[in-house]
C-alpha cells in the first residue's frame, strides 16, 4: 500500500528549493495560459458562428415592400380561410344541438296534451331550442363575414394595380367596383342607406357586418366606420343600392366574389375601406 505524501511547509530551519519552487510556479503559470487560451478560442469560435448564423447567404436581399405586402395579404387570406374552417366545425355541432333540442321540445308537446308534463317544461324547451339556434346563427353570421373579409384580402391586388382614386372617381373590374364618394360618412348615416332600401325592396337590408366585429378583431381588421351589406353588387338590389349610394356621394367598394366563379364573400362594402391593425 503507497504511503500518502504528507510533505507540506518547510519545517523550520530547513532549506527552501529556489529553484524547484520557481519551476513549479513557472509550469502553473503555464498551465494557467494553456487553459486562458483554450476558453478564448472557444470563445471566439461560439461568436463566429453567432454571426455566421445572422448572415444571410451570399445573393439573398431583404424582401421587398410588394413581397411583404404580398405575403401578409395572403397571412390574412389563409388567417380567414382557418377561421372560417374552425367554425365550421363548429356548426355541426351546434346543428346537433338544434336536433336534439328540437326533438325534445315534440316530444315534451306530446306529454302535455296527455297531462303528463306542466306547460313550465314545454317553455322551457322553447328556450333551450331559441338559444341553440340563436348559436347557429351567430356562426353562420361569423362565416359570412369571413368570406367577405377573403374577398376585400383577395381583391388587393386589384385595388393596388389600379389608379390612385379622384374624388368622385367611379372605377370597375371583373372583381370589383369602386367609388371614392365626397360625402364624409360616418357609420351613424348607415340609417339613411337602410331606409332607402326597405322603402324601395319592403324589407330589412341584409346587414353582413356593422362597424367592428368579433371576426374583424380576431384577424386583425378596423372596420370600425364601415358597413358591408350581403348582396350581390350585380343583382337588381346591389344596383340600386350603389346607384343611391352614388347620388348621395356615399364611397363604396363592391365585390362581386371570394372565388373566381362563385357568388361567395359577394357584397358592397360601405365605407372607406378597411385596415390592417397594426
Amino acid at each position: 500500500m503507497k504511503r500518502l505524501n504528507t510533505k507540506s511547509a518547510p519545517r523550520p530551519g530547513e532549506k527552501i528549493d529556489l529553484f524547484a519552487a520557481s519551476r513549479a510556479f513557472s509550469n502553473s503559470l503555464r498551465y494557467i495560459k494553456i487553459i486562458l487560451l483554450a476558453l478564448a478560442l472557444v470563445s471566439l469560435s461560439m461568436d463566429a458562428q453567432a454571426q455566421r448564423k445572422k448572415k444571410k447567404p451570399a445573393g439573398e436581399s431583404q424582401p421587398t415592400l410588394a413581397a411583404q405586402v404580398a405575403k401578409a395579404k395572403q397571412d390574412v387570406i389563409h388567417a380567414a380561410e382557418d377561421y372560417k374552417a374552425s367554425l365550421q366545425k363548429l356548426l355541426v355541432y351546434q346543428d346537433g344541438d338544434v336536433k336534439t333540442a328540437a326533438d325534445m321540445l315534440e316530444k315534451r308537446k306530446a306529454l302535455l296534451t296527455q297531462n303528463i308534463i306542466s306547460k313550465k317544461d314545454v317553455e322551457d324547451s322553447e328556450r333551450l331550442l331559441a338559444a341553440a339556434q340563436a348559436k347557429v346563427n351567430v356562426t353562420k353570421k361569423q362565416m359570412g363575414e369571413s368570406d367577405d373579409l377573403i374577398a376585400e384580402a383577395k381583391a388587393a391586388d386589384q385595388l393596388a394595380k389600379m389608379p390612385p382614386a379622384r374624388v368622385g372617381a367611379y372605377q370597375t373590374t371583373a372583381a370589383l367596383i369602386r367609388y371614392n364618394g365626397p360625402a364624409h360618412w360616418v357609420l351613424s348615416d348607415a340609417s339613411k342607406v337602410e331606409s332607402f332600401f326597405t322603402s324601395h325592396f319592403h324589407r330589412a337590408m341584409p346587414i353582413s357586418a356593422f362597424g367592428q366585429t368579433a371576426v374583424h378583431t380576431q384577424l386583425g381588421f378596423d372596420h370600425s366606420n364601415s358597413m358591408d351589406v350581403a348582396i350581390h353588387p350585380d343583382s337588381a338590389e346591389g344596383q340600386a343600392v350603389m346607384s343611391y349610394l352614388r347620388s348621395a356621394g356615399i364611397p363604396f367598394i363592391a365585390f362581386r366574389h371570394a372565388i373566381a366563379g362563385s357568388a361567395t364573400g359577394a357584397h358592397i362594402h360601405i365605407g372607406y375601406p378597411s385596415h390592417r391593425i397594426r
